[in-house]
């Protein structure tokens, strides 16, 4: 029959309460040990108090968990996790995940409520918390001849229902009374979900119940008679006889289990070793690589050069064009002067496209670009000497040798520098009647640029106003 963790422990719960009276009694407080391999608890009392213990499971704040202790039986002697195997079977009979599950989560309360239930699978109703080192608590059941209870009284019933309740561990107060009786060889009557009378030996409580909740007791008139009380006994003993009988069984379980835990633990080990032998093995079986030299010569250091492919010729840098042609001219040695600013390209190789001149495209490349005095202006001046037009090259056909034509080209070239650097000349001796050539002491006289008068930024503040620079004259600023 499927039941919750909840009915056990509403089975269980005034009957543990019960029994729990009698080990404070028995402890008054004392210290005690705990011997798993005898296996015994013994209480540090006058005289000393010997219960049987039975390991149910460990509670670790640390690990946040709760291990039940069937997880682990190998390591443990079978009477002493025989409790938790019963516990575990009854969990597989009614369903119970929270006592077949072998870790569970901590929550408030979980481990004496596992306990709890525990007890009505195994019929030991008394229990301890061991704590032990490492925040872990040992949650133990203790049985034993000083646990041997008196016959229920009504007054006792009463005493120990009443402190029950005190708790809210109960939910279905119906059911824990009924179980109760049960277990103590009382007799229950029920008139109703809503009332009973539970009768025992020297008297009888009629116990009100409203939604499963006990919320009156008055005394009431006996059921039964003695007889009935004492097979009820019969029955309680009876049921007390099974649950040893199944404890039994479980200490049997648990050795077999045991046994085959720990032949599975050996099993893994040995499979480890063998695995860390075979990866020791296929390491030493490696190439093993050639260690780092701990000092390094200058020969070791010095990489060896890379061997020219054949055929491979350098070249010299002179030979080698740029293709940023503008750049690719030697610097002048001629002062720079005032004068006009205009591009210039130094001849390529025949099929380049000219970035300035009457060839130019219109957007030619400005990026080279030199000072160079006016020719106009320069014929302008007096005194000026004529220059001389080119002489036009010889056609194709009318060509010499090589050297011929160079030595005409050098000839003319030197004739064209003759005559620039003349008018230049003229330019400067001629032109700079003001600014940085003109004298200081005349700012009044006006400069002559391309043949006209322009007024200096000097002569410009003095009639009120400032002269525009080329920036503004340019962009019409």
């Amino acid at each position: 029959m499927t039941k919750t963790l909840q009915e056990l422990i509403d089975a269980s719960i005034f009957l543990s309460t019960e029994y729990q009276a009698v080990l404070a009694e028995l402890s008054q407080g004392a210290e005690w040990d705990v011997d798993f391999s005898a296996p015994s608890f013994t209480l540090r009392t006058t005289p000393p108090v010997t219960l049987t213990p039975y390991l149910l499971g460990t509670e670790s704040a640390a690990r946040g968990s709760f291990v039940w202790s069937w997880q682990e039986l190998g390591h443990f002697d079978p009477q002493v996790v025989s409790a938790a195997v019963q516990t575990k079977q009854a969990g597989e009979r009614h369903g119970v995940a929270e006592l077949t599950t072998d870790e569970l989560p901590l929550q408030d309360g979980l481990a004496r409520r596992l306990t709890l239930a525990a007890k009505a699978a195994t019929g030991l109703y008394a229990h301890y918390p061991a704590r032990a080192g490492g925040n872990i608590t040992a949650w133990l059941l203790l049985d034993g001849a000083e646990f041997e209870l008196p016959r229920l009284t009504e007054q006792r019933m009463m005493q120990v229902i009443g402190e029950s309740l005190t708790t809210d561990t109960a939910v279905d107060h119906n059911l824990a009374v009924a179980s109760y009786a049960k277990l103590r060889g009382a007799h229950v009557e029920w008139d109703t979900d809503a009332t009973c009378v539970v009768t025992v030996h020297d008297g009888a409580q009629r116990f009100w119940f409203d939604e499963h909740q006990i919320t009156g007791v008055e005394p009431a008139e006996p059921s039964v008679g003695e007889d009935e009380l004492r097979e009820l006994e019969r029955q309680a003993r009876t049921h007390r006889e099974a649950l040893l009988e199944d404890r039994r069984s479980a200490v049997a379980q648990a050795e077999v289990l045991g046994e085959q835990q720990r032949a599975e633990a050996a099993e893994r080990k040995r499979r480890e070793r063998e695995e860390a032998d075979a990866a020791a093995s296929a390491a030493a079986a490696a190439p093993q690589e050639e260690p780092l030299p701990s000092e390094l010569t200058p020969e070791d250091i010095e990489a060896p050069e890379p061997e020219q492919p054949e055929g491979d010729v350098a070249v010299p840098a002179s030979q080698v064009r740029d293709a940023d042609l503008p750049f690719d001219q030697e610097p002048t040695r001629a002062p720079a002067e005032p004068g006009r600013v205009e591009t210039t390209v130094l001849p390529g190789p025949q099929g380049e496209t000219p970035t300035a001149g009457p060839q130019a495209s219109p957007h030619p490349n400005t990026t080279a670009m030199s000072r160079i005095p006016d020719p106009g202006l320069a014929a302008s001046q007096p005194g000026a000497p004529e220059r001389e037009e080119p002489m036009p090259e010889p056609a194709d056909a009318e060509r010499g040798t090589a050297a011929e034509t160079e030595e005409r080209t050098t000839a003319h070239r030197d004739a064209a520098a003759r005559e620039e650097r003349v008018a230049r000349e003229e330019v400067v001796e001629r032109e700079t009647v003001a600014g940085p050539g003109a004298a200081d002491d005349d700012l009044s006289a006006p400069a002559v640029v391309d043949g006209q008068e322009v007024e200096t930024n000097e002569q410009a503040e003095r009639k009120g106003k400032k002269k525009r620079g080329f920036l503004s004259r340019f962009f019409d600023l």
